[in-house]
Parts: C-alpha cells; sequence; structure tokens
C-alpha cells in the first residue's frame, strides 16, 4: 500500500490535519537543529515550515467543525 493512494482516499480535512502536522513537526525540528545562530537559514526555513503547518492545521480544524456544523444544524 503507497502512502499516494492512501492519502487521496482520505477527506480533504484529513489532509490538511496531517500535512499541517507533518510540517509542525519538521519546521519544530528543524529550528531546534539550527541552534541560537541568529543567521541561519535553516531556522528560517523551519520557523516557515512551521507557520505553514500551523495555517494548515488551523484550516483543517475550522473545515472539520464546519462540516460537523453543517451536519448537526444543516
Amino acid at each position: 500500500m503507497d502512502a499516494v493512494g492512501w492519502l487521496r482516499r482520505r477527506s480533504r480535512t484529513t489532509r490538511l490535519l496531517l500535512v499541517g502536522g507533518l510540517f509542525l513537526l519538521v519546521g519544530y525540528q528543524a529550528i531546534r537543529y539550527a541552534g541560537r545562530d541568529p543567521d541561519s537559514l535553516l531556522a528560517y526555513v523551519g520557523g516557515a515550515l512551521f507557520l505553514l503547518g500551523q495555517l494548515g492545521v488551523f484550516t483543517g480544524l475550522a473545515l472539520w467543525a464546519y462540516r460537523l456544523l453543517l451536519a448537526e444544524y444543516g
């Protein structure tokens, strides 16, 4: 079973949560690996991935809440 096929069968909400969480983890590890060097490009890339991950997870949760409310009250 390949990962692309497994992800393709999931909903958009699940994909946003999974990919956003992955970006959060990779970004966090990149920031930690870069250390305290303020000129480290790795820290900037890690920060960008971390922010993209937060955006993806937040969007996934908002979409999940919207679908839940729509199913309950729609």
